[in-house]
């Protein structure tokens, strides 16, 4: 295992000065607030200062020093959103991030979409009011509305507005708890103006937020029979296969995936856009496309979407004939109908609600003591092991063959891109923050499994990836992990000014651009359309073209104070080019590089 890399000690590069020695009494509502929030554990907010949350800024700077937490200061309220969600992931702790009222909160509204799709946990904070209008100003007007919340419940675990100090209290203890149940997500807290500026209330009372009460409960174990059943359904199938989803952005759950996959003898294979195997097992069919079809029994664990898991849409099916899926999630009790999230009803034949990482640990006793009775079934189990070993072998060959057809090809192709961002990295402590769903070329980076890759933006909002890449860089640095990702030429112009925010608080990381001077997905859509239309192909560029000019990225990047390079458009001089990115980010910089690839 690659060591930790040392960046030093976290620096303070915002240190308050002429403060007293010692933390003075609070002496305000929102130095209580900066308070609370400290003992709930936060070591960081992310933010965009805002008039309607002055009060809490003061005592985050002055009060609580600007420490525990932390500001980490971004330049729209979009990449607010994402860095915290790109830092719950990685961190596997809530985030916080607070937001202006009403127009920060329209702003940032797609990071919460973002989050709760991905069941990010973000406790979020606003400002209104204040609540008199007495003691408003003109501003404070404007910023005030009956319920701004109501722009997020649609997509938010749980919402509040509360009018006292201790009303406050309590809800921010409530939604940190919230967001920290699973399924998780994030939640909104509006802090009253008044209440940040006024007055510590005399019976104020300030409960230990260390008492187990203001803790998630514990994970929901699952159906004892149940288990059995699901047991049986896999020992018994001539083909099983097992889908691993978010889960797989936990590292605890890799060792355990492997082990459930080895027992009974099936398919390893990631559900859409995330890593939960390893690339190397010879039981990991990731990217055969058939081997979906031809599974009898399929178990969904903590799955985005069950119908996809099954090929279900590319088939027009909800089902197929002969075959039985079982789904382990606790989706089903996260019960929203504004969005259709997560997709269409799935033909599920057993259904296990209950914590995946807990009913994984459950289902393999199960299936322990299933084979320990039937000596049989461990016999099949081992057979076919070695028919899937074999087509394991043939899929990496022909993916890498696939690959490899364009190898020398300038602009560069997106495999030859990846193979050599992973041969410059693969020595480090990798920890993979984003990559390219549709292009991303399936066998050539060696995942060793569960907890190597973080995941997408979760619910298709283009711009989450550079905000995303340094929240989670953030988490990492203080793991020894080295942070490298690949975003699209799109969503990184969308979210470029995280740059910034990585190199004032010097949170190295390596962002590789995917650049092929389009709204790639997009112009893939339209030449689909229009093949399907007998229209003509070659116009599917129009409206979706990022030339006359080319964007430098590379000086965009610089402009911001990172280490940048590109547009590299030379196959053979990616190598040198990712080393030199390397030496950046261990010497603790941001290294940005702009590769020129292929549509």
């Amino acid at each position: 295992m690659a060591k930790p890399v040392n960046y030093g000690s976290m620096k303070y590069p915002e240190t308050p000065v002429n403060l007293q020695a010692n933390q003075p009494k609070a002496e305000f509502g929102s130095d209580i607030l900066a308070e609370t929030l400290q003992e709930m554990g936060f070591k960081h907010v992310f933010l965009l200062p805002g008039s309607s949350f002055r009060g809490l800024h003061d005592s985050l700077v002055n009060h609580t020093r600007n420490q525990d937490p932390e500001m980490i200061m971004c330049t729209h309220e979009a990449i607010v959103m994402s860095m915290a969600h790109g830092y719950a992931k990685a961190s596997g702790q809530t985030a916080l991030a607070i937001v202006h009222d009403l127009v920060g909160l329209m702003t940032g509204s797609v990071g919460v979409y973002d989050a709760w799709c991905d069941r990010a946990p973000v406790l979020i904070l606003g400002g209104s009011g204040p609540f008199d209008p007495e003691k408003r100003r003109y501003i404070d007007w404007v910023h005030t509305a009956s319920m701004q919340s109501d722009l997020i419940k649609p997509f938010a675990k749980w919402t509040d507005e509360p009018l006292t100090l201790q009303s406050t209290i309590d809800s921010l203890l409530r939604a940190g708890k919230i967001s920290a149940t699973a399924p998780k997500g994030p939640t909104y807290v509006c802090t009253d103006l008044g209440v940040q500026e006024g007055a510590i209330p005399d019976k104020l009372v300030r409960p230990d937020v260390n008492l187990p009460r203001f803790r998630p409960a514990p994970p929901m174990a699952a159906n004892p029979g149940a288990l059995h059943d699901a047991a049986d359904m896999l020992l018994g199938a001539a083909m099983p296969m097992i889908v691993a989803g978010r889960m797989g952005r936990e590292l605890r759950a890799r060792e355990p995936l492997v082990e459930l996959a080895e027992l009974t003898g099936a398919v390893m294979h990631d559900d859409h856009h995330l890593v939960a195997f390893p690339t190397s097992h010879p039981q990991n069919l990731t990217g055969d496309m058939e081997i979906r079809a031809e599974a009898d029994v399929i178990l969904a664990i903590d799955c985005v979407d069950a119908t996809e898991t099954y090929d279900g849409y590319f088939k027009g099916v909800r089902g197929q004939d002969g075959q039985r899926l079982i789904e382990m999630t606790m989706e089903h009790t996260q019960n929203n109908s504004w969005s259709h999230f997560g997709g269409p009803q799935s033909a599920t034949d057993l259904q296990i609600d209950c914590d995946p990482h807990l009913g994984l640990a459950q289902l393999i006793d199960a299936v322990k003591v299933r084979l320990a009775g039937d000596s049989d079934a461990a016999k099949r189990a081992e057979a076919r092991r070695g028919d899937i070993a074999a087509r394991h072998d043939a899929l990496r060959a022909a993916q890498n063959e696939r690959w490899r057809a364009n190898w020398d090809a300038s602009p560069i192709g997106t495999g030859r891109m990846v193979h050599e961002l992973y041969q410059a990295v693969k020595d480090k402590p990798w920890t993979m923050t984003l990559r390219n769903n549709r292009s991303f070329p399936e066998g050539l980076w060696d995942f060793a499994g569960a907890g190597d890759y973080l995941g997408g933006d979760g619910g298709g909002g283009v711009g989450y990836g550079p905000g995303g890449m340094v929240g989670a860089s953030l988490a990492l640095k203080g793991m020894g992990r080295f942070p490298v990702g690949i975003t699209g030429d799109g969503d990184f112009l969308m979210g470029a000014s995280a740059v910034w925010t990585a190199v004032h608080y010097q949170i190295p990381t390596l962002m590789g651009i995917n650049n092929n001077n389009s709204w790639g997905n997009d112009e893939h859509h339209q030449i689909r359309i229009a093949d399907a239309r007998s229209r003509p192909p070659e116009n599917a560029w129009i409206g979706q073209r990022m030339s006359e000019p080319d964007i430098d990225f590379a000086a965009l990047a610089r402009g911001y104070g990172a280490w940048a390079e590109g547009p590299v458009e030379d196959p053979g001089a990616l190598a040198d080019v990712f080393r030199r990115a390397v030496a950046e980010v261990v010497a603790g910089h941001v290294a940005v590089v702009d590769v020129r690839t292929m549509l």
